[in-house]
């Protein structure tokens, strides 16, 4: 047991002590009296060694080992707050418990344990880069990392370990110890001074066969009752029902189907099917281990899983039941849900590659922080595509095929792994539409991992070229990596250790391509996302758009300003990711264009209209006095005239009154103020001579803009005109379609009220709606099937008015229609 030692000052001096997180300036005071052990070569010590101990009555702050560490005794740390000993081991390291709390312990090579591991509060860390070789591994609140392999029954109640075995203490501590330890809730810190002095004594504190979890110990399967049901799962918190079952409870005496099928305790199965009448549900108290899949076809009402413990399974496939597991969630594979005939509930963590809802309802804890991907949403049904089989689904269909899962094979993809890091590879990055034509650097966050693309070149402060480079962090997973294309052509790599930045070492080269090949898999998504959203914009019809608003400004001046707005949408068209996370990102997170990329050239027509004060943005937020500025900007541009606002906008925002008010003030100079609606709810005016209209609806509404003229209605017209709209209705529930052929020259008149919400909107809204489903149902089949061979072909008549309310709904799906109760 030949140590040698240092004072804490000459071992910082000597940089032995850099691998530490620690921040030992808090220990300056005792720099000089504080000791450092060092140990030289392959070592053992035969006493039990108390961390805390050590630095309060012996005065070391750590100890180094320079070979492998064997103590034939038990190594604590009492201290959960404040400071201990640390321990470095430049080897391996065997003793017979492991147990810390604040302590900060480094272990390069395995850790063999012949009892326990024990971590405790995040006051402390643990780094394992090799091995953890026990019979038990608990974690409580802990940072421990273990790089290599978990060769240990593992017990943790929170996130640090995914899918523990064990989260109840009961499962794992020798009864007498149990009921020792254990309040009333069956809680105990692992931190517990009495626990870590039984570790310290050596007692018997375990259980014998830990981990050994098997089908050959499942509790006997019976067929009980609600009655023996209910006082199981009354304390169950539901949704739509006060605890599972309660609402069929509440309707008879008892449940439709009295038959529960019950494990009393931990189970394992190789298969699970739920289409099965024979039971009402399956409960299982304690926790439940499927090998392969739990599944069921019938989505409609299939028997219901009540797990009073934790999940684990391979896959998920379900519907058609209440599925709720009173635990974590640890699923290999894929979890998904089918029709809203069902319901899954985790009271826990949630662990699962790809989560899916087919129409179906998931209710996790906030702090499970799962994303649930949505089948028939377009971005997410991409990332389920790069995720799972082709097999997994139908190409026509879109439909799951049970089959595929049944099978047993891996429904994960296996991802393309590159095999090296070269320039061709950092170049196709940088190349990629990503950076647009004229970006150097793009920044984006995906999958908990942010990315900086810098396309190199960029001149700094001393006159240097910047490198291409790609920087990649992942904060909750401590990652960092900054690959750059340096001057012979190779591509080098930094990686953060402690607060530097520092060239990655040769052992980390199985990492470090490893990481390379995931960012850039995800910086692939994002190309495959920006592709889906080009957009191919007719420049002839932009540019006479644009043109509109010229408004008798001298050519040349005019020209430029309508160029920039030109590029400016085309640029949105053709890189839709650059324009919203570099060229345009301020604009776009103003937009929220992030979650709405195909709007990207509408927002960039608007807003170029707007930075070249040819329209203006007022909010519905503030009283429209206070942007009587952006009205001036308008009037002044269109005809030259300021607009006194009225008294009671002082305190009201801009609505429909006002440009009705406006529009009749300007009608003696033929013109149209108007709010170009694109669905959002502030209003973007701007002005056009009224003959003009047409046109402009024309050139805009492609654009998924479209220009409303709110001007005054004369009632008796509107009432004489819905009662020709009510016959119009009448017609369209007609067997004969060319009863409706006399109608179209009301057409214009009431495409005008419904269009630029005139009157009374809520009736207009209403009738185009009803319109639109009474024709299409004397239509039939020859609209269900428009277009199709096999059917008659639709008449006509119906195609032309089905064509005109479908463009309506479009409109006003597009539009942020203004309601009655909204100016109010």
């Amino acid at each position: 047991m030949n140590f040698t030692t240092l004072t804490l000052r000459d071992a910082i001096a000597q940089e032995l002590l850099t691998s530490l997180a620690t921040d030992l300036d808090m220990l300056e005071d005792g720099a000089d009296s504080l000791i450092i052990r060092i140990y030289e070569g392959n070592t053992i010590i035969n006493e039990y060694v108390d961390l805390h101990d050590l630095f309060y009555e012996q005065k070391i702050a750590g100890i180094i080992v320079n070979g492998n560490l064997t103590v034939n005794a038990p190594i604590i740390d009492f201290e959960i707050d404040t400071y201990s000993s640390f321990l470095i081991v430049h080897g391996s390291l065997t003793c017979k418990t492991l147990a810390a709390g604040c302590a900060e312990i480094i272990i390069d090579g395995d850790v063999t344990v012949a009892d326990a591991m024990v971590a405790f509060y995040n006051h402390g860390t643990i780094e394992i880069q090799g091995d953890l070789n026990a019979r038990l591994l608990i974690i409580d609140d802990h940072g421990a990392s273990i790089k290599g392999r978990i060769n240990a029954a593992t017990y943790c109640r929170g996130w640090h370990i995914k899918g523990a075995n064990y989260t109840n203490w009961r499962h794992i501590l020798l009864p007498e110890v149990a009921d020792e330890l254990l309040d009333e809730k069956d809680y105990l810190f692992a931190g517990d001074v009495r626990l870590l002095n039984m570790l310290k004594d050596e007692k018997p504190v375990f259980r014998d066969k830990l981990g050994d979890i098997s089908a050959a110990n499942n509790p006997e399967a019976k067929i009980v009752s609600w009655e023996t049901v209910k006082p199981m799962i009354q304390h169950l918190e539901c949704k739509y029902e006060a605890y599972p079952f309660a609402i069929a409870e509440k309707r008879e005496p008892g449940l439709p189907d009295d038959r529960f099928l019950l494990y009393n305790g931990t189970t394992v199965l190789d298969e699970l099917d739920l289409d099965t009448e024979d039971y009402m549900s399956i409960i299982v108290v304690g926790d439940l281990h499927v090998k392969g899949s739990i599944i069921n076809e019938n989505t409609d009402g299939a028997c219901s899983l009540i797990v009073l413990g934790n999940l684990k399974a391979k896959n998920v496939c379900v519907g058609g039941q209440i599925i709720y597991i009173n635990g974590y969630i640890a699923v290999e594979e894929m979890l998904m849900g089918i029709y809203n005939h069902g319901e899954l509930y985790s009271t826990s963590y949630v662990w699962c590659p790809v989560v899916i809802a087919d129409d179906y309802s998931f209710y996790f804890p906030d702090y499970a922080n799962v994303k649930v991907l949505e089948l028939y949403d377009q971005d997410d049904n991409d990332l389920i595509k790069e995720k799972l089989i082709g097999e997994l689904f139908d190409e026509e269909e879109g439909f799951l095929l049970y089959s595929t899962i049944r099978e047993g094979v891996p429904l994960l993809k296996q991802q393309e792994q590159l095999t090296s890091i070269t320039k061709e590879a950092l170049e196709a990055i940088i190349n990629a539409p990503l950076l647009g034509p004229d970006n150097y650097k793009v920044a984006f966050d995906e999958d908990d991992w942010y990315i900086t693309l810098d396309r190199g070149g960029e001149i700094d402060a001393d006159g240097n070229a910047s490198p291409s480079s790609v920087i990649a962090i992942n904060l909750d997973k401590g990652k960092y990596y900054f690959w750059y294309l340096s001057e012979d052509g190779t591509i080098a790599t930094m990686i953060k250790e402690g607060e530097d930045w520092i060239m990655a070492p040769p052992e980390a080269a199985t990492d470090i391509l490893e990481h390379f090949s995931l960012i850039n898999r995800l910086i692939n998504r994002k190309v495959r996302w920006n592709n889906k959203y080009v957009q191919n914009i007719n420049q002839e019809e932009l540019w006479k758009l644009v043109w509109m608003f010229r408004n008798g400004q001298e050519e040349t001046v005019f020209q430029a300003s309508a160029i920039t707005i030109c590029r400016r949408v085309l640029y949105a068209a053709a890189y839709p990711f650059a324009y919203i996370f570099a060229r345009y990102k301020e604009d776009s997170e103003h937009r929220g264009l992030a979650g709405y990329p195909s709007w990207a050239p509408a927002a960039a027509l608007l807003d170029g209209l707007i930075q070249w004060e040819l329209a203006q943005e007022i909010t519905r937020n503030k009283p429209l006095a206070e942007k009587s500025e952006e009205l001036d900007i308008i009037t002044n541009y269109n005809w030259g005239v300021a607009y006194q606002i009225p008294e009671q906008y002082n305190t009201k925002p801009i609505d429909k009154d006002f440009m009705i008010e406006l529009n009749a003030d300007l009608a003696a100079r033929e013109g149209a103020i108007l709010r170009l609606d694109a669905g959002i709810g502030s209003f973007v005016i701007a002005g056009m001579h009224v003959n003009d209209l047409d046109i402009l609806n024309d050139l805009m509404h492609p654009l998924g803009i479209y220009p409303k003229y709110f001007t005054v209605v004369d009632k008796e017209e509107e009432d004489a005109l819905k009662e020709i709209a009510d016959a119009l209705l009448t017609a369209a529930s007609d067997e004969d379609p060319l009863k409706l052929q006399p109608y179209r020259e009301y057409q214009a008149t009431i495409w005008n009220y419904a269009y630029n919400e005139l009157g009374d909107v809520v009736f207009w809204q209403n009738w185009m709606e009803t319109l639109q489903s009474r024709l299409t149902n004397q239509a039939g089949s020859s609209y269900i099937f428009r277009g199709e061979s096999h059917v008659a072909p639709i008449h006509p008549e119906f195609d032309h008015w089905i064509n005109w309310c479908e463009k309506y709904k479009t409109i006003a799906e597009g539009s942020h229609i203004i309601l009655p109760e909204e100016e109010a």
